[in-house]
């Protein structure tokens, strides 16, 4: 084709422009963010006076700079059609996972090769109003400086990137408020587990322990007027369940270790040299083991390994029959089954904890649909559910049901994508990454209770667990049980941060955290993470 021709370069210039136009609309149809439409139709029309002039004094160069900033601009209107935001610096920390959005690979593919083309094809100069262009240009950048003062630079795709750039060095930059040589475990440390429940006399004393942990549940679709997880729902009435209980991070490898330390992750694959529920379990005479749903992900299999299990169960022969290389939800909860009867005739009392992959991000269910089959998002869940339901079931008929309690909650809440937005459009939340999520206690005989925590978060899932099996010890906790009422002197249970972003849920109301909040928080959080690395004092013992 010859793109010299001024009707083909005419026909290009306009394609382009009307992709990127139609990109935009587009993404405020699925997110309705008003705001993003708006500061995406102005950098638009910045980009074409901009580049306008380029082209009309050196064509290619113009051509280049105008498809590089079209390219820009339209990455971050597909990101935002489909993840409800725009790049995140969470998302570029988990990109070597991203085959685990193989769900909607064709689409996300799809849409990166129609942006990558349509930026990049020739366009021509427009008019021959030199003064009045750059008036115009002049104008246009005027209104959006006034624009992003006004309302902030959230909703600029192209400030964006400056935002994500500054997140990436503020995070890779040490504190200045760590001093080399200085013991920060000290501030941390508690010598007891607060204990503000009694564990039943018809447990056993050394009772097992399974925790489930959901990739990406939020409460709201387990309680769905749609009877979407009607399992997971009818054993939050028949248990301990806790109400207004929040994710404290997000994604999944902050979130699982972060639960099992009670603490927080600067980084993906950061080790944890503190004390976890595991250790303190251990050391009680617990065999301890974690089952991987992931075992060809050779980087959550090393994650997993490095928390000090007994064992990890990552036999890579395990059949992948679920999406992304992963075990499907029906095998994970199998093979939960079959290792807590095998484990149970070693004599010895067990923790085993496991991650169920279905119902990641983009994913189908591969077994149970849900209805009429057609929507992705309601057939893993319903899936989720099934599977559940059925481990249950041969639970409650087994021996298991004598001995052990069962623990079931998710990693995080789930992310409102465009796919979440589609099925729960009634459903209003106001953040992406945190919601309300499940969690409660269940064994054969257990007195049904509701208890709501009015806001407080993952962090304390593994002092609610000791708590409930009366074990006190030293440890390096930032969260409490949650048998133990709103405690205003703790500083982390009810805040939520990915290393970016940061968020109360006190009182179960989301809200952005201030400036002076913010740099409170982060100050405590680089003592933390210096003390992370150091580990407990040679002599420390879990036994005290």
């Amino acid at each position: 084709m010859n793109y010299k021709h001024p009707i083909l370069l005419t026909i290009s210039t306009a394609l382009k422009y009307l992709f990127a136009i139609g990109l935009i609309i587009f993404a405020y149809s699925q997110t309705g963010q008003l705001l993003c439409l708006i500061a995406g139709l102005m950098e638009l029309a910045i980009i074409f006076l901009f580049s306008n002039s380029l082209i009309r004094a050196n064509h290619i160069l113009g051509w280049i700079v105008n498809g590089f900033l079209l390219l820009l601009l339209n990455i971050q209107m597909a990101v935002l059609t489909f993840g409800n935001t725009y790049i995140s610096l969470v998302m570029m920390t988990n990109l070597d996972s991203v085959k685990d959005l193989s769900g909607q690979a064709v689409v996300y593919i799809s849409a990166i090769a129609a942006a990558l083309v349509l930026s990049f094809i020739p366009a021509r100069h427009v008019g021959t109003w030199k003064i009045a262009e750059a008036r115009l240009l002049s104008l246009v950048l005027a209104v959006e400086l006034i624009f992003t003062m006004c309302i902030g630079s959230a909703a600029s795709p192209l400030f964006s990137y400056y935002t994500l750039i500054k997140q990436q060095i503020d995070a890779q930059t040490p504190s200045k408020n760590i001093v080399k040589g200085k013991d920060y475990t000290e501030p941390f440390h508690g010598t007891t587990i607060t204990g503000r429940i009694k564990k039943p006399e018809a447990l056993p004393e050394q009772p097992n322990v399974i925790a489930i942990f959901t990739e990406g549940l939020s409460q709201n679709i387990v309680t769905d007027s749609r009877n979407i997880m009607p399992n997971v729902a009818a054993y939050e009435k028949k248990s301990i369940n806790f109400t207004n209980y929040f994710n404290h991070t997000f994604a999944t490898y902050r979130a699982l270790s972060g639960q099992l330390y009670s603490g927080y992750q600067k980084d993906n694959y950061d080790s944890n040299a503190l004390i976890s529920l595991q250790d303190i379990l251990s050391d009680r005479g617990y065999t301890t083991t974690f089952i991987n749903t992931e075992t060809r992900n050779i980087n959550f299999t090393n994650y997993l390994q490095d928390m000090g299990f007994d064992e990890v169960i990552s036999d890579p022969a395990f059949i992948s029959n679920g999406i992304a290389d992963s075990i499907s939800d029906k095998d994970a909860y199998e093979l939960l089954f079959d290792t807590a009867e095998k484990l149970a005739k070693d004599g010895k009392p067990f923790f085993t904890a496991i991650y169920t992959f279905g119902t990641h991000t983009s994913l189908d269910s591969p077994d149970e649909k849900f209805g009429d089959e057609s929507d992705s998002l309601l057939n893993k869940f319903y899936n989720l559910d099934y599977q559940f339901g059925a481990f249950m079931e041969k639970y409650e008929e087994s021996d298991l049901a004598e001995n052990t309690i069962i623990f079931f909650t998710a990693d995080h809440a789930a992310y409102q994508d465009r796919l979440f937005k589609t099925s729960f459009p009634d459903y209003e939340r106001k953040h992406t990454e945190l919601d309300e999520m499940p969690f409660f206690i269940y064994y054969k005989g257990i007195t049904p209770q509701t208890l709501d925590v009015e806001g407080r978060n993952t962090l304390d899932f593994a002092p609610t667990v000791l708590d409930y099996l009366d074990i006190s010890t030293n440890n390096y906790f930032l969260g409490t049980t949650l048998f133990s009422g709103l405690d205003n002197n703790n500083n982390y249970d009810t805040i939520f941060t990915d290393s970016s972003n940061y968020a109360s849920t006190r009182g179960g109301e989301i809200r952005s955290l201030t400036e002076t909040e913010r740099d409170i928080i982060k100050v405590k959080l680089d003592m933390y993470y210096e003390a992370k690395q150091q580990g407990p004092p040679e002599t420390e013992s879990t036994d005290k």
